[in-house]
């Protein structure tokens, strides 16, 4: 992200970049485009989950405590949430206003809808913004007595909405809720506006939420004469009778449009200017709507952005389809921007009012998320329920008109403009301009390319794996674009997938298969260690296709092919691009190449972000790995390859190998008798050992094992390098490499000669003489870096069964497309937990797209109170005009929900009833806690630390090894639960043993050594 602190210049452009929402009959804004288009009324009967509608319904208006309506535009599953996903305990996400909850959800989508990773936000001067109204769910939860400061941070305060933002994504600018009735949200954005133009905040928040759990509003409002007893928003005609209430949640991530352009964040529209302006007395009524104010509020906006009012194109009216409200708006756009227009092209008019209602404190984002897909996609959706234009709107004379089809904006051969407006019902009214932004197209993409994926749970991935084979069928965007998205502008979690191909329908078929591999990746960045192998890797044609395809293989190929045409006046770049393959065969020529085609695959990984940790090399494979590490230059490293390949083929003919299943010391003993004539050459692993020397000693061993049921193969060379055969060689070889320069590199080396890791400055003739000569030792120096993820660098794996059981990404295989290798091998690297320099794997320029959401895994979480009983039925009172009764309740009392989660604690009370009479209920009771007596310590600490905080939490188990704060324990948690466990087990253990990264594990490990003591 940009850094914060630069002011915008004279009131800079701020871009829409990323969008969550919910509304009716959308849950994001792709769905909400459809339903626009296709001009659907998502307004339906009240549900029976939100209240009894029958019970407050009355078709006659102004029945007290009734109200006309009983339809409206509702959100379904509202009390379904993913609390494991945010790091929320499940009692908790109980007591959680569900308007928290959808905000964490479309908040999360907005941001990653921008492009940007969630996690890259912690630490960053971005500010929130929520426009809200009150919390019904606060009424149930109080209503039951469930009165905690849970409950009342999760719903009695609005202040938490936004903070709850903040906390979540460690955001360090403003974080403010405001409460301007139906213009909450756009006035919001405003706000919002200021911040990032004054260089407070380099992003921004704004969020608007609205939901009817209870019907004392619509009750309230029907009363007042305000409310539709149709149920229709008829905006702008002549039936239009009163407003429609709605449902719906929505955050928009906004940034400076120049920070935006310059991070690559896809930009659904330009906020070029806003106001809010206040009617004052200017109607003479404090719920009246006054033109003045508005005409006021349109030419603030206006002129803040720079923008002749008559140029505009399309403005998203407030439209609630009152009969006092829609004239006065109409009006109001009429002289400020319909005057002086064409008649044939008037001012465009419409309100999505018609299709979901009203959500009220959400209602100014749901219209601002429209203005900003009618600039995008160029066309007006449909009004809808204008029948009959209202008589006392003069539409032709104001230069105005309400599309009731679809329509296309006209081109005017410059960026389209829309405005956005939203009143409040006492006056505060905001006005917002956008203008259409027109993105550049990205790159082709030129070969296969990996798509990985990510979700915190195996459930959720696979449901991401459907949404996707779904969305690769249907979209044209660029498949590079696609893949460059969800690897660089998505965030990565524990359970992984990724799936290469260079078609979308590739990646598509690949991905629709429930078998597709799925694992946990490692928490923490792993280990990488480089191994390369020695002969045996090669194949005609290798390198062919990188070296057309990849600049930086390309590159590092030639420096090679220069440094091994100095040794020996051939080239590399001839063999490996010629068509003659005899050379194949040749030591000499086997060698070298190898060692070019393995520095070479080395440098493209580098080039992606991949960076060895550690570097191996198995037998000739030291000297690339020598390279790679920084201990031997290009020129020595090719002095070592060429000089030592050379000798060996003056022993050419006269050995052989063998692979044997048996281990060191077995190997050792099966070759007893020939000691002079075959040596142990590699250790592979712990039962794949190789043999050199004689062939005719090697076939004997072989005869006497197949006897014994030993596997033993020999291998197909006629060189028995780490044998008793290469002696003749170690004086020749000192001698030509006597001039070598080793240093310490800047990777270490873990030496398959002796077993140690080297920093490479040792690395001279004497070692290479050992290297030749003495066994390869790679299986225990496998073992001590078993943690790590072994890349193999060569043209085709040949050490597979040294890594058995562990993680290894091979980087080519024979006779297969080099790139389509390497994208699968990044791709694994992404399952592994590796991180890759997407920006270096994909071509510049690349565009950020928008790609399927998240797949929430949501549980039912919603506080249903119980059936009022004040009186347990077998109590007795006693008659009398005055008689207390006092009930001692000893232990702790639970209040628990219909599903059998407890809600609320109730440590031991004592409950005071003053009865007047038999027949009297009490009043409400007294609390007063009672003395209890020191409990009894349990016999297993470990299980009862668990479940105490699996009852804190609302869990059925805890997992050992996850920090209790990321399940949901809070520090007021924390608390508790150390009085609860410090009382019962007589220990003394601070808060801190409670608190940060603790786990239960770590918890219960401090008790007992706390009860040791």
């Amino acid at each position: 992200m940009t850094e914060h602190g630069k002011a915008l210049a004279g009131g800079g452009p701020v871009a829409i970049v990323g969008i969550g929402c919910r509304f009716p009959g959308a849950t994001g804004p792709d769905e909400l485009w459809r339903l626009l288009r296709e001009g659907r009324d998502q307004v339906g009967e009240v549900p029976p989950d939100r209240y009894d509608v029958d019970a407050v319904y009355d078709p006659e208006p102004g029945v007290p405590g009734k109200s006309v309506a009983r339809r409206g535009g509702f959100l379904s599953e509202v009390d379904g949430f993913d609390a494991a996903f945010f790091g929320i305990s499940p009692r908790e996400a109980q007591t959680m206003d569900p308007q928290q909850r959808l905000l964490l959800e479309t908040a999360w989508e907005a941001v990653e809808d921008a492009g940007i990773r969630p996690a890259d936000l912690a630490g960053n001067r971005a500010g929130v913004y929520v426009g809200q109204a009150m919390s019904n769910y606060w009424d149930l939860l109080s209503r039951a007595g469930v009165l905690d400061i849970h409950s009342g941070v999760n719903s009695g305060t609005r202040a938490a909405l936004p903070g709850r933002l903040s906390f979540f994504f460690d955001l360090r600018g403003p974080s403010i809720s405001l409460d301007t009735a139906c213009s909450s949200s756009l006035v919001a954005v405003h706000l919002a506006m200021q911040s990032l133009r004054s260089g407070e905040s380099n992003l921004a928040l704004v969020g608007g939420v609205n939901m009817i759990l209870q019907p004392h509003e619509t009750v309230a409002l029907s009363q007042g004469g305000v409310l539709s007893p149709d149920g229709r928003c008829k905006f702008g005609d002549a039936s239009g009778n009163g407003y429609v209430r709605g449902e719906g949640v929505a955050v928009l991530a906004l940034k400076p449009l120049e920070a935006a352009v310059t991070d690559g964040n896809p930009v659904y529209a330009v906020i070029r200017g806003s106001s809010v302006i206040g009617d004052g007395r200017g109607s003479g009524y404090l719920m009246t709507p006054a033109v003045s104010g508005q005409e006021e509020m349109l030419r603030a906006a206006y002129a803040d952005a720079g923008i002749e009012p008559s140029t505009v194109d399309y403005v998203e009216a407030h439209g609630t389809g009152t009969s006092v409200g829609d004239p006065v708006e109409l009006g109001a756009l009429g002289t400020v921007l319909g005057a002086g227009r064409p008649a044939d092209r008037p001012l465009l008019v419409g309100s999505l009012k018609t299709n979901i209602a009203h959500a009220e404190a959400a209602a100014g984002l749901a219209g601002l998320i429209k203005a900003a897909l009618v600039l995008r996609h160029r066309v007006v959706p449909p009004s809808l329920h204008l029948n009959r234009p209202n008589p006392s709107i003069p539409f032709d004379e104001l230069g105005v008109t309400i599309p009731t089809r679809l329509t296309e904006l006209p081109d005017r051969g410059r960026p389209a403009i829309s405005g956005v407006s939203s009143f409040g019902i006492s006056g505060a009214n905001a006005h917002v301009v956008l203008t259409e932004h027109v993105s550049s197209c990205g790159p082709e993409l030129t070969g296969p390319a990996p798509l990985v994926l990510s979700a915190a749970t195996e459930p959720a991935l696979d449901q991401l794996r459907k949404s996707y084979v779904d969305f690769l069928r249907s979209t044209d965007l660029p498949l590079g674009d696609i893949c460059f998205t969800a690897a660089k502008h998505r965030q990565h979690q524990e359970f992984r997938l990724a799936v290469t191909g260079r078609t979308r329908e590739e990646l598509a078929e690949q991905l629709d298969n429930p078998l597709a591999a799925t694992a946990p990746s490692p928490s923490r960045r792993p280990r990488i260690a480089f191994v390369f192998p020695g002969q045996g890797s090669q194949w005609a044609g290798m390198g062919r296709e990188l070296h057309a395809q990849s600049p930086v293989f390309a590159e590092q190929l030639t420096l090679c092919d220069e440094a091994v045409r100095a040794e020996t006046g051939w080239s590399v770049l001839e063999l490996l691009l010629g068509e003659d393959t005899g050379w194949l065969t040749e030591l000499d020529r086997i060698q070298p190449v190898l060692w070019a085609m393995e520095v070479s695959i080395a440098a493209v990984w580098r080039h992606w972000g991949v960076e060895p940790d550690v570097v191996i090399g198995h037998s000739m494979g030291e000297s690339a790995a020598a390279y790679v590490a920084g201990a031997l230059s290009l020129a020595d490293a090719a002095a070592v390859i060429c000089r030592r390949s050379r000798l060996c083929k003056q022993i050419a003919g006269q050995g052989g190998m063998a692979t044997v299943e048996l281990s060191e010391a077995e190997a050792a003993d099966a070759i007893s008798d020939y000691a002079d004539r075959v040596a142990i050459a590699a250790l592979n692993s712990p039962r794949s050992t190789v043999l050199s020397g004689d062939p005719l000693a090697l076939r004997e061993i072989q005869q006497k094992l197949d006897r014994q049921g030993v596997f033993c193969r020999l291998v197909d060379v006629t060189f028995a390098s780490h044998s008793p055969q290469v002696d003749p060689l170690r004086e020749p070889l000192l001698a030509e490499l006597a001039g070598l320069q080793p240093r310490a590199g800047s990777v270490p080396i873990h030496s398959t000669v002796i077993d140690e890791v080297v920093d490479g400055s040792g690395l001279d003739a004497a070692y290479w003489v050992r290297n030749l000569r003495d066994p390869v030792r790679l299986a225990s120096v496998v073992q001590a870096t078993s943690d790590a993820v072994f890349i193999e660098i060569s043209p085709h794996p040949v050490l597979r069964t040294a890594f058995e059981g562990l993680r290894v990404v091979p980087s080519l295989y024979r006779n297969e497309s080099e790139l389509a290798a390497l994208a699968r091998g990044l791709g694994a690297l992404h399952g592994h937990g590796y991180e890759a320099d997407w920006d270096k794997v994909f071509p510049a320029g690349s565009r950020c797209v928008r790609l399927p959401r998240y797949p929430w895994q949501r549980e039912k979480y919603w506080f249903e109170a119980p059936a009022a009983n004040p009186i347990a039925p077998e109590t007795t009172l006693v008659p009398s005009t005055s008689s207390p009764i006092m009930i001692d309740l000893p232990g702790t009392a639970a209040l628990v929900d219909a599903g059998g989660r407890t809600v609320a604690e109730l440590p031991g009370l004592r409950l005071r009833f003053t009865v007047a009479g038999t027949t009297a209920l009490p009043q409400p009771p007294v609390l007063a806690p009672v003395p209890q007596p020191q409990p009894e310590a349990p016999t297993d600490a470990d299980g009862f630390v668990a479940a105490q905080i699996a009852e804190s939490l609302g869990m059925r188990t805890v997992p050992a090894d996850r920090p209790l704060r990321a399940i949901g324990l809070d520090s007021l948690m924390a608390s508790r639960l150390r009085t609860r466990v410090n009382r019962t087990l007589g220990t003394d253990l601070p808060l801190t043993d409670f608190l940060g990264e603790t786990t239960l594990r770590g918890l219960t490990a401090a008790v007992r050594a706390a009860l040791a003591n």
